[in-house]
């Protein structure tokens, strides 16, 4: 007869399809409890899906004597039970004293690592832990205190694929099961397990949720553990929709190079930056997507997650309301600077062009566009009929140009090179770089100024306040004027 405890494990398999038919399994097995009652539901499953499994011992030469009666438990439990079984003994303290890492962050490592070794060289592509709803719980909690974000509070991942090798996936088959749960399947069937007395002290943060924090919420509601294990699978539906579409923005809104360009103002080679953000478009990003951008970016600059928080999340985004030239440090010896258009590590040459694309709807219903540099512009355009504009503006920041000859569509952005403007009636061009020259604007500035081109960039139109384009110049026989006004704020 099917237990409780098989039923709903055998139903998080197929629901996550954690398992098919003649699937190679390895399965971590330390004598306790919870990797003792998942052997025995894997080997039940096994006979059903004809999965091939192998157990495997480490002992970490902690424990001593304990440590060597649990290995001869799995070693005759496996015989018994007629399962492939491997030991693996591996001086974990020793280990962690020369990496300079914790006694349990180095055990995690290695046991994985060991995992994944023996799952290829027996061709295996799952390794099964017996990581339970409890313990989905206590990881929650445990973030939840230290401080997290929606990421954090995800809680323990049924599937994933930790491993060098994409193919082998690490599962957690008794996330839908608690240490009741699995305590009761053991009771049922009589079966003995190895009790490691460490799991009952309450040194460490862990050992203190499982004995003394999770008893009492236990008191307010037996199913609290069960709860908060659920919340989180809740909160993993929410992250991973708001993963996606953070994903996206950050694409969209990270640049990231590694190239060689010859300048436009010398001779010489100029390393493009190769990390950068766009500091307007991750201000207009919603709140909730933010963090989880800037992590990404963080990533993407440190090489790394690990040691990221929330905090350094908060800091790019202070970063992007800042001044040019503002700056802040990061973890890895990581310095970012607020840049015109973007945020960049310090050292870097800025080469992010504020891009943004004034679509033929837009500009007929009439549109602002804000471009960030050492001084806010704010682009106003707006199409009239031509029997509208009566005088010409005698202004250097308000410009009328013939709409339905520009191609009703345009790009604001700063320079780059090849970019040529127009500058005679009978056709002549100008590299933008020429004209900044003759009209000598400063060379600090170049980089700085936005630039009004054709929807194709093949054409500029106008650079506000220092040349607009002969080739869009209004005439009697325009029908449409496109009117763009650019007003300056410091920044």
């Amino acid at each position: 007869m099917e237990t409780e405890a098989l039923r709903r494990v055998r139903e998080l398999v197929e629901r996550k399809q954690l398992l098919t038919q003649g699937t190679g399994v390895v399965v971590g097995f330390s004598g306790g409890s919870d990797s003792l009652c998942l052997l025995l539901l894997l080997k039940e499953l096994a006979e059903e899906l004809s999965l091939s499994l192998t157990a495997v011992h480490i002992n970490h030469e902690i424990r001593g004597e304990a440590a060597d009666r649990d290995e001869a438990f799995c070693k005759e439990t496996c015989e018994r039970w007629n399962i492939p079984f491997r030991s693996v003994h591996i001086d974990i303290p020793a280990l962690a004293a020369e990496r300079g890492t914790g006694v349990e962050e180095t055990g995690r490592t290695e046991r994985y690592r060991i995992f994944a070794e023996v799952a290829a060289e027996v061709g295996a592509t799952r390794v099964a832990v017996a990581h339970h709803a409890d313990d989905n719980a206590e990881t929650i909690l445990m973030h939840l205190v230290r401080g997290s974000g929606l990421r954090g509070l995800t809680g323990i991942a049924v599937d994933s694929t930790p491993f060098s090798d994409p193919e082998i996936h690490l599962i957690r088959p008794l996330l839908s099961i608690d240490k009741n749960d699995i305590l009761e399947e053991l009771r049922r069937r009589g079966v003995e397990y190895c009790k490691d007395a460490t799991n009952y002290e309450s040194e460490g943060e862990r050992n203190t949720l499982r004995n003394r924090v999770m008893p009492l919420l236990a008191e307010l509601n037996p199913r609290a553990g069960e709860h908060i294990a659920a919340a989180g699978a809740h909160l993993t539906a929410a992250w991973q929709l708001l993963s996606e579409f953070a994903e996206k923005e950050f694409r969209r809104l990270y640049r990231g190079w590694d190239e060689t360009t010859a300048s436009e103002d010398s001779s010489a080679g100029n390393t493009r930056g190769q990390h950068e953000l766009d500091a307007a478009g991750f201000l207009a990003l919603p709140y909730a997507l933010r963090g989880e951008v800037a992590m990404r970016y963080l990533t993407a600059v440190c090489g790394r997650r690990k040691n990221l928080k929330d905090e350094h999340a908060e800091m790019v985004e202070r970063l992007c309301e800042s001044s040019v030239s503002a700056e802040a440090t990061f973890p890895y010896g990581v310095t970012l600077v607020r840049g015109y258009q973007s945020v960049h590590p310090k050292g870097e040459k800025e080469t992010f062009d504020g891009r943004h694309e004034i679509a033929r709807r837009e500009l007929e219903r009439g549109v602002k566009v804000t471009f960030f540099g050492a001084r806010t512009r704010v682009f106003t355009f707006a199409v009239r009929n031509r029997e509208d504009c009566v005088k010409n503006p005698d202004n250097p920041y308000t410009k009328w140009f013939d709409y339905d000859t520009m191609g009703k569509a345009c790009v604001v952005r700063t320079r780059r090179p090849g970019d040529r403007i127009t500058v005679t009636l009978d056709g002549h061009t100008q590299s933008v770089q020429d004209v900044f020259v003759n009209r000598k604007v400063p060379r600090a500035e170049r980089d700085a100024l936005p630039i009004i081109l054709t929807a194709d960039e093949s054409a500029v139109i106008w650079i506000p306040g220092v040349r607009s384009s002969e080739a869009y110049r209004v005439t009697d026989d325009t029908q449409r004027v496109l009117v763009i006004t650019v007003e300056e704020k410091e920044s």
